[in-house]
């Protein structure tokens, strides 16, 4: 897909958000209090993407903290 993980994140965010302004653009609002839905859907649509380009991306994700960190500070040797 694409190689670069900036390009790929801002343009799953623009997506994204551009869907988001024109969904609340097509309610009847009032200018001064758009805000109010603005700030809470612009912080979603964040979240939402980095999980978004996460599931894209591949990445494993550790289960358990018990394998993502050794116990007792000490690391596997190799």
């Amino acid at each position: 897909m694409l190689k670069s993980l900036a390009l790929r994140r801002v343009l799953i965010y623009f997506a994204l958000s551009s869907a988001g302004v024109a969904v609340v653009s097509q309610l009847d609002l009032d200018q001064r209090s758009a805000g109010v839905i603005y700030v809470p859907m612009f912080i979603g649509i964040y979240v939402f993407s980095r999980w978004i380009e996460a599931k894209v991306s591949g990445a494993p994700v550790p289960t358990t903290t018990a394998e993502k960190t050794p116990s007792k500070g000490f690391q596997e040797k190799s």
